[in-house]
């Protein structure tokens, strides 16, 4: 070796050169087991150099092509963080926020359109096919797996959809998924990655590195290794010359594993850090220690040591890949140096670092490329998720009566793309029919539902485990999925008619005010040419701009503009009905505290409950301030003051209307709406005072105790805010009272709380009814004169009767709706 290189190697050269050379060995070894095994060992020798010396040429190539790609995406993004700088007269700073935020809805739209093709993965999944009655009801309310299906599945997937279950379902859900991921990795490639195809169905490993690493020593590395061993193909553990590893081999090499995985390992990708892979586009690339004898092991292993269901480590899987696809796509095959570069520049040209809503472009480029998502202590995250859960399911079981206000953005988001009112509406009512939910899933425009995405309530996604499995089905059941699924949908199916129809116009020839709507969400002239060849979709008469009429375009670059088309889609369905931004996100985070750490739960659980009222903030405000004035085309609803009086209005109006449909279920009368007090609550209710509308919303002639309490709540989140009310509330509140010699109410405000972090129990429809069915008289019973205490307050703060009086078995009248206009 030392001839060949002509100068004297280090040591960890050779060591290098000699891991090189058996990992050649093996892997030819695999390839032709018997041919392998007949060859002496000279020859295994001379074909494993060959070997290495084409993977040295092919490496070669790959790093020149890698530059090459690099230069390029360098040249490209230059030109637009430019195009940013000058479109909203900023600094760099701000720009690259701004691109980073079209970077984030790219690689949505990469997302959603190959979620797009696991439809007969998800029909596979959600089939009741072999499932008893008892498992069919926990499949409907906590979205449990099918044991049956799962099983098919899997097995058809490590057979490559072979057929090999008879479940024809199951086999398309197979193909479905395999198809899809070979395609991402394909795409992937084509960028720079190098990421290779196994000779068998792949299905992600989710480790769950608490599960895995246990109490963390040897006793707990040895009972992994062992229960694992036996689970594993041996076929694929091969030495040198071709023969088996033995158990003592695979041992070591399993107990090696071990602590990659128990301490974070592989799965902690830690971008700019040193120790992690390098480019992005080696993400993947690494050798698989852990081969799965078959999906009867696999099933096995994900039930002693995964973190979530077989389906949570799938969809996990196309996330991870959709993002690192839109980031070398965007930034070339190394997007961390690329961002390194961009931050220099920037600091330098602004002669500091600018912040965008008091955060560093660091911050956003974290939660972008996925380092915030990941947690630094499994179990710490895992905590801190289930502590935010519990908040979920317990406290948002009336959501939905708040969430009418929704419409209100709804419309004045379709009046801001200058869409058809009248298709709003037709295309909510179309949501009824199971054709146009289909036909919309098929192009990419997927129900929040479908992927379990509570980012809406919880800042996180609801991880599927024991908590996140209630409060998605508490969320289910309250109806609020099936409201935000509609008029999301609904709203992206307009979009998708008016883009449509838009796409029949030259670049030259729109509005200014449309060029600036397609070029501010990353959409160029060039990229409308793609649109403007799309051979619509037509469905029920309508024409529908979708990704396989852009794809029908025969363009090379469709693939680039469906991600950006859809992106737009999405992004504007989540001004519409609103989703936290990437601005949102950040700040949800701490300003992209990663998972797992005390900074980053803390700020977790702070900002829970806050996205809503940030989103109105960083979108609709945002928006309102941001848009040009007097562009040509602009239709009024682009205008300052008409953006901010249709949102006051439609959201002043529908507040009303959900405050008094909240006091009508809890059994009361409808307040008095001839006050300031009512409409000052009623714009609040609506969201469109953002953080300052829950301020208004608490009462401050509440006991001292509970308003502190709310206060703690509003400013601290809902976890802390709970202990505060225990504290505050519960028992300084109760003893103050005894101290006074005042009646106390510690055992009745006890099960309150208690019934506020409960879920089911506090459902909109059915509160009233367990109320009346005993709670009253439980509290009752534990504090006599609470609910007489109950009705005095209401009447105190609004002069208001109960039409359903607390205590009694059924009402004695309906409500009495003249009591809006005062007494």
């Amino acid at each position: 070796m030392q001839q060949a290189a002509g100068r004297a190697l280090t040591d960890s050269e050779i060591q290098k050169i000699d891991d090189a050379m058996s990992a050649n060995m093996r892997r030819l070894a695999r390839q032709d087991p018997n041919g392998w095994a007949a060859k002496s060992a000279d020859q295994r020798v001379l074909e494993a150099a060959a070997a290495g010396m084409q993977d040295i040429q092919a490496g070669a190539a790959l790093k020149v092509q890698r530059a090459q790609l690099q230069i390029l995406r360098t040249a490209s993004m230059e030109t637009r963080v430019g195009d940013l700088m000058a479109s909203y007269a900023t600094g760099r700073n701000r720009a690259l926020v701004h691109e980073l935020d079209q970077t984030s809805l790219y690689i949505e739209g990469i997302k959603r359109e190959n979620m797009a093709r696991l439809v007969d993965l998800m029909e596979a999944a959600t089939s009741k096919q072999g499932a008893g009655i008892g498992r069919q009801g926990l499949m409907l309310l906590f979205d449990a797996e099918n044991p049956t299906m799962s099983r098919d599945l899997a097995r058809e997937i490590f057979s490559n959809a072979s057929g090999t279950t008879g479940n024809k379902l199951a086999q398309q859900g197979a193909r479905a998924w395999l198809d899809t991921i070979e395609g991402m990795r394909k795409r992937f490639n084509a960028s720079g990655g190098d990421v290779g195809k196994l000779d068998y169905g792949y299905l992600p490993q989710p480790h769950d590195q608490g599960r895995v690493r246990g109490k963390g020593d040897q006793a707990a590395q040895a009972d992994w290794v062992q229960k694992t061993l036996p689970l594993l193909d041996r076929r694929q553990y091969l030495l040198e010359d071709g023969s088996l590893m033995n158990d003592a081999q695979v041992t070591a090499l399993l107990s090696r594993a071990w602590e990659t995985l128990a301490s974070g390992g592989i799965n902690k990708i830690e971008p700019g850090k040193g120790g992690g892979r390098g480019a992005r586009a080696n993400s993947g690339a690494e050798s698989r220690q852990i081969h799965f004898r078959d999906a009867d092991a696999y099933l096995t292993y994900l039930s002693q040591y995964g973190g979530g269901s077989m389906y949570d480590a799938m969809l996990g899987h196309v996330g991870g890949m959709s993002r690192d696809i839109g980031l070398v796509e965007r930034y070339g095959p190394n997007p961390e140096q690329q961002m390194r570069l961009q931050f220099d520049l920037a600091e330098k040209a602004d002669n500091g670092v600018q912040r965008s809503f008091g955060l560093k472009p660091q911050s956003y480029w974290d939660v972008v490329s996925g380092k915030t998502g990941m947690a630094d202590n499994g179990n710490l995250a895992q905590i801190g998720q289930d502590l935010r859960n519990i908040q979920t399911f317990g406290k948002l079981q009336g959501a939905v009566l708040t969430s009418i206000t929704d419409l209100g953005t709804h419309f004045v988001t379709t009046g801001f793309n200058k869409l058809s009112y009248w298709d709003a509406l037709k295309n909510i009512a179309a949501q009824a029919s199971s054709e146009t939910r289909d036909f919309l899933t098929m192009h990419g425009i997927i129900a929040e539902t479908m992927v379990s995405d509570m980012n809406r309530w919880s800042g996180d996604n609801i991880k599927n485990n024991w908590s996140g499995r209630i409060a998605n089905s508490t969320m289910k059941l309250s109806l609020m999925n099936a409201w935000t699924d509609t008029l999301r949908r609904s709203f992206s199916m307009t979009m998708m008619g008016g883009l449509a129809k838009m796409s029949k116009t030259d670049w030259g020839k729109l509005s200014e005010y449309d060029r600036w709507r397609m070029t501010s969400k990353g959409i160029t002239e060039d990229d409308w040419a793609v649109i403007r060849q799309a051979q619509l979709t037509t469905h029920r008469g309508s024409e529908f701009l979708t990704p396989e009429a852009m794809r029908a375009s025969g363009s090379p670059e469709a693939d680039r503009v469906v991600a950006k088309v859809l992106g737009l889609i999405t992004d504007e369905s989540e001004y519409a009905v609103l989703n936290p931004d990437l601005a949102t996100r950040v700040m949800s985070s701490g300003g992209g505290e990663q998972r797992g750490t005390m900074r980053g739960e803390l700020a977790r659980s702070v900002m829970q409950f806050k996205s809503f009222p940030i989103a109105m903030v960083s979108r609709h405000w945002r928006r309102m301030l941001d848009t040009p004035q007097g562009l040509e085309g602009a239709p009024i609803a682009a205008n300052r003051m008409a953006y901010a009086g249709a949102l006051f209005a439609s959201l002043g109006a529908l507040g009303a209307i959900a405050y008094q449909t909240k006091q009508i279920v809890s059994g009361k009368d409808p307040a008095d709406m001839t006050t300031g007090k009512f409409w000052v609550k009623a714009i609040a209710q609506g969201g469109v005072l953002s953080i300052m509308g829950d301020i208004l919303l608490a009462d401050s002639t509440e006991e001292a105790g509970q308003y502190a309490s709310k206060t703690v709540s509003g400013l601290a989140g809902p976890t802390i805010g709970a202990a505060s009310e225990l504290a505050l509330k519960v028992i300084k509140g109760n003893i103050d009272k005894a101290a006074a010699g005042k009646e106390s109410h510690a055992a009745a405000e006890s099960i309150t709380l208690l019934r506020s972090h409960l879920p089911y129990v506090n459902l909109w429809y059915a509160k009233a009814a367990l109320d009346h069915a005993g709670m009253h008289a439980l509290q009752e019973n534990l504090s006599p004169g609470y609910l007489s205490r109950m009705q005095q307050r209401a009447h105190k703060q609004w002069g208001q009767d109960f039409w359903w009086k607390p205590g009694t078995g059924g009402p004695d009248r309906a409500p009495d709706f003249t009591a809006i206009g005062g007494k």
